[in-house]
């Protein structure tokens, strides 16, 4: 039998002592409904990404250096025709409306655009005050185009929309302000909505807004109705409704103090951790089944309820804890990224993961023992006649060199695989499929340059005169950099106020810079003038590989004109489009790591390395095999994908155990082959039991408004699909050949399909 280090004894303890062990439960759970009450939520999707790299050193100091870009709203206006009286003057006063709204600070917008009209008019609008015709509205908009490039990014070329950047006031985006902010911004939008205009807001605020709105609904709706059909698929199995209650009450009890624990530590649930209550469904459901079918086998030859209790506790309680610590391994191998969130994820998720396994390893068998105080006894269910379905598997042992040589070709393309398929990390992947600040993103990302800017920050010589030829040079360079790779009318920077300067027959300088409102200057110029700013609108919704060329082609042009030491690119686009792709990268290598770890773990538990290499390719498959559907498919490796397939990997692992665990057992009484026949047809029900259950509901976590979240779930059902065929084809046929040349004549003994 398996090692479970001794933890199983807490099982045990509960039992004998029940009263105590209540008690302690209940005051746990009383505090984890305390901690309920004080759960946040976070709509963070920056920090996520954080990992202390030269990427994330040179954000910071944008932000710091110029304005929190992260604060920005993108507002878009379609219209019939932006080029009338009509549409020109909606807009204007659109724009008015968000300027009075308490919770902006500022706003650009072509209403924004300005000229220099020499020393006595100093700067003006670029748009007049009032029009009296549409074909005025029409000349004034093309001569802006012209007279300011950098305006192209703001009104469409066809005139049907325009867009503006509402900044908005720190406070009024953390998270706890977020949600009322956009709100307010979104009750502003709507009076202007009529069959000509349409008002919509995307950006960083309304993104976090969104994920928060979508992680709450989750949580309230579909995470529940996932519970509740897993524990109705228990019914079906097992008939009775006390049997259901006590094979549902682990998970319940799991998920309540993971919600409970993160309220008490002010551990807000993100995009990453709202995966957490979904995961414990599917790993406490398992190892609560396997429990519960062995007592319910133990039962049918012993009347003593509660010495079966303890037995099945003795026999699947190491399983169970090993398949925990195995799991927690998984997870805690996330911290090896050195990237804030999933270090959180890691942490949390290992927590989690130990906390239901107390629930499973307590919870249950005090629920059992408490249920058969007052009569009841598990009755042989319908998952006792699912043992047939080994029949295939246990006759495939006969050709086990064969099965096993299939797996390793399996595992070798899905290994090629691993390290082939491209990443991608895009905010939209991250937003509700109905959501309209995702259609947002979609449309201005269609039909203008991008929500989601770049920046060169330039760095000035503090020595000479900002209108030295040196630092003027230098800002011009980087924009002819930013030219040979981006089109023209996609950016803007102090020089464009330069250009607007000269026309005039002036030259700018530091005096006229601070005849502009800090609002509009903060964004190309820092407070200090030591760092002017190059804004590029772009796209973070590229895949990481196009976002790199365009980076890798923006550095040649840099180098090419040897601004290297004085020009640093930055921006959301950067962290999406290096940072994430390199982090993936890192889960690729913790995943391998975990795989190590595991095996290690089982192969110290069971006490021999023999037995744990054995379970390498049955728990390499699940995984490598996915990411070999991904690969033929097309479909790039996301964020939620690459922590899926992490944790899907100590999910697998868990079915490996409970089979290992069977086979040891079987191993006291019988030769190697009868061992192996005989845990085949012991353990396939319950493999084949959790496998449906958890894949039920999770198929309901898949109509989540999250595309992660659905993702994740779509990934894990696959991933124990996988994990059910390599456990009852794929392990057997390793265990069964260890002994090989001293079993060559043994047969299924005892143990028939």
């Amino acid at each position: 039998m398996i090692n479970g280090f001794g933890l199983q004894n807490l099982g045990i303890a509960a039992i004998r002592n029940p009263i105590t062990a209540t008690i302690i439960m209940a005051m746990i759970s009383i505090a984890a409904l305390v901690g309920i009450s004080k759960l946040e939520f976070s709509g963070e999707n920056i920090e996520i990404l954080r990992d202390g790299s030269k990427e994330l050193e040179n954000y910071d100091e944008l932000l710091s250096q110029f304005r929190n870009f992260n604060n920005d709203a993108v507002v878009l206006m379609k219209v019939n025709n932006l080029a009338t009286v009509e549409g020109i003057e909606t807009f204007r006063d659109l724009n008015f409306e968000f300027q009075l709204d308490e919770r902006v600070e500022s706003i650009l917008s072509i209403f924004s655009m300005v000229r220099y009209g020499g020393p006595e008019e100093g700067w003006q609008s670029s748009l007049p005050a009032e029009y009296d015709s549409d074909e005025e509205v029409l000349a004034s908009l093309k001569k802006l185009a012209i007279d300011i490039p950098s305006s192209q990014s703001l009104f469409s070329p066809n005139f049907d929309s325009a867009v503006m950047v509402v900044y908005t006031k720190a406070e009024a985006t953390q998270d706890e302000n977020v949600q009322e902010t956009m709100d307010g911004l979104q009750a502003v939008a709507k009076e202007f909505n009529s069959e000509t205009v349409r008002v919509t807001i995307a950006g960083q605020p309304a993104i976090r807004a969104d994920l928060i709105h979508s992680i709450v609904a989750d949580l309230l709706w579909l995470a529940p109705l996932a519970f509740a059909f897993c524990a109705i698929l228990a019914f079906v199995l097992f008939r009775q409704p006390i049997a259901m209650a006590l094979c549902a009450l682990p998970s319940l009890l799991a998920i309540g103090w993971l919600l409970g624990g993160a309220g008490l530590t002010g551990t807000s649930l993100n995009f990453l951790t709202n995966i957490l209550p979904a995961l414990l469904i599917v790993i406490v459901f398992a190892d609560t089944l396997h429990l519960y079918l062995k007592w319910q086998k133990i039962s049918e030859k012993d009347d003593d309820y509660i010495l079966a209790l303890e037995q099945a506790v003795r026999e699947i309680g190491p399983a169970c804890a090993l398949s925990s610590i195995t799991t927690a391994a998984a997870l805690l191998s996330l911290c090896l990224t050195g990237n804030n969130g999933l270090f959180e994820l890691g942490i949390v998720g290992a927590m989690s993961v130990l906390g239901g396994f107390i629930a499973v390893i307590v919870a249950l068998p005090l629920g059992a023992y408490w249920a058969g105080r007052i009569g009841f006894r598990p009755k042989r269910s319908v998952a006792s006649n699912i043992g047939i379905i080994a029949g295939p598997a246990m006759h495939l042992l006969s050709y086990r060199k064969t099965v096993i040589g299939v797996g390793l070709f399996l595992a070798a393309a899905g290994l090629f695989a691993h390290t082939a398929i491209d990443s991608r990390f895009r905010l939209i992947d991250y937003l509700g499929n109905q959501s309209d600040v995702g259609k947002s993103e979609g449309y201005i990302d269609s039909k203008y340059y991008g929500t989601t800017p770049l920046f060169a920050i330039v760095d000035m010589d503090t020595n000479l005169k900002l209108d030295d030829p040196i630092n003027e040079n230098r800002v011009y360079d980087t924009i002819n950099s930013v030219t040979d790779v981006f089109p023209a009318g996609s950016f803007y920077s102090l020089a464009d106020f330069a250009d607007e300067i000269k026309k005039a027959g002036g030259k700018i300088d530091e005096k006229l810079i601070d005849e502009l409102p800090r609002f509009l200057t903060s964004r190309f110029i820092s407070e200090d003038k030591s760092k002017v700013l190059v804004t590029i609108f772009s796209s973070a919704n590229l895949s990481a590989s196009e976002m790199q060329d365009r980076l890798q082609n923006l550095q040649i042009a840099l180098d090419k004109r040897n601004l290297s030491d004085n020009v640093r690119i930055t921006g959301y686009p950067v962290l999406s489009g290096v940072v994430a792709p390199r982090l993936m990268d890192n889960l690729r290598v913790s995943l391998l790591v975990a795989v190590m770890l595991s095996i290690l773990l089982i192969a110290t538990s069971a006490g021999s390395m023999k037995l744990g290499l054995a379970c390498l390719i049955p728990n390499l498959l699940p995984i490598v095999c996915v990411e070999l559907i991904l690969y033929v498919l097309g479909i790039p490796l996301n964020m939620s994908i690459a922590v899926a397939l992490t944790v899907a990997f100590g999910i697998a692992v868990d079915d490996s155990i409970h089979m290992l665990n069977q086979y040891m057992l079987n191993k006291r009484h019988h030769d190697n082959l009868s061992a192996v026949a005989g845990a085949l047809k012991e353990v396939t029900p319950a493999l084949f039991s959790t496998t449906l259950i958890l894949s039920g509901g999770l198929i309901i976590m898949c109509f989540s408004s999250l595309p992660a979240m659905a993702v994740f779930s779509v990934v894990v059902i696959m991933t124990l699909i996988f994990a059910f065929l390599a456990d009852i084809f794929q392990l057997p046929a390793y265990l069964a050949i260890l002994n090989e040349d001293n079993a060559k004549n043994e047969k299924h003994g005892g143990f028939n399909a």
